[in-house]
């Protein structure tokens, strides 16, 4: 993972991690009174100067705002990937066309900026524990999902993501005759899902069958190139989403 990804994900996720706190900060205790004039002009100061607070944070992360780096732009646009437009949701969704196939990348862009967060902190707090190595493994991880599509069926794919070296491994795959089950976002479709056989442990395979996935998913782009861009979108989706969460809430103080 590389230090500038690490850098913005550290930013954005220690961010979050400080929003509750803002907002508790800018709210002053309001003693009950019974006088409901005198409670009622205490409830507009108070919210003005929320208000006060939500556009000052706001006009300090527009000002040191990021986006996507030139190379992750030309990689998107080389490898012919899609970013579905998610805007107000955590998850987020890549659609890329591979010859007859479709493939949809699903990860939760909140996770993964507190996550690389949490490692960092971890990392700086236990430098010389000899237990760094195992903690580290423990928690360094992301869930990606991945369903390919092909003709009217799906098989979908559950990843995890290594925060520490960029790669992927698998976890569990699951075959769909209706692929609509495995894209869809219903409840019901959900209830299948969880109730659909998703193999042994992946480590129980054959290395020689375990190989041969690794190798279909590479040859699909499932790979380092793909996990850097992963992490470099949450980094940068997240912080859009932050900028739209502080001015609605301005907005709704005003």
């Amino acid at each position: 993972m590389s230090a500038r990804i690490i850098a913005q994900s550290v930013r954005t996720a220690l961010r979050s991690s400080l929003r509750t706190q803002l907002v508790r900060s800018a709210i002053p205790k309001v003693a009950y009174t019974a006088n409901f004039s005198t409670s009622f002009l205490r409830k507009n100061e108070v919210s003005k100067q929320l208000n006060e607070v939500l556009a000052n944070e706001l006009k300090f992360e527009e000002a040191d705002s990021f986006g996507l780096d030139e190379s992750f732009k030309t990689y998107i646009e080389q490898n012919n990937i899609e970013i579905v437009n998610t805007d107000g949701k955590v998850l987020a969704e890549l659609v890329k066309k591979v010859g007859d196939e479709t493939l949809h990348i699903y990860f939760d862009v909140l996770r993964i900026s507190q996550t690389s967060y949490q490692l960092k902190q971890m990392q700086d707090q236990m430098e010389d524990s000899e237990y760094l190595d195992e903690e580290v493994a423990d928690m360094a991880h992301a869930d990606v999902n991945v369903v390919i599509v092909k003709g009217k069926s799906a098989t979908g794919f559950d990843l995890s993501l290594s925060l520490i070296d960029s790669s992927f491994s698998v976890a569990a795959i699951t075959y769909f005759e209706d692929a609509s089950i495995a894209l869809s976002d219903s409840p019901e479709a959900g209830a299948i899902r969880d109730l659909k056989y998703s193999g042994p442990d992946f480590g129980n395979l054959a290395e020689e069958l375990q190989e041969a996935i690794n190798q279909y998913l590479h040859s699909r782009g499932l790979d380092n190139n793909l996990a850097e861009f992963i992490l470099a979108y949450s980094g940068v989706k997240e912080n859009n989403e932050y900028l739209d969460w502080l001015e609605n809430l301005k907005k709704f103080t005003a």
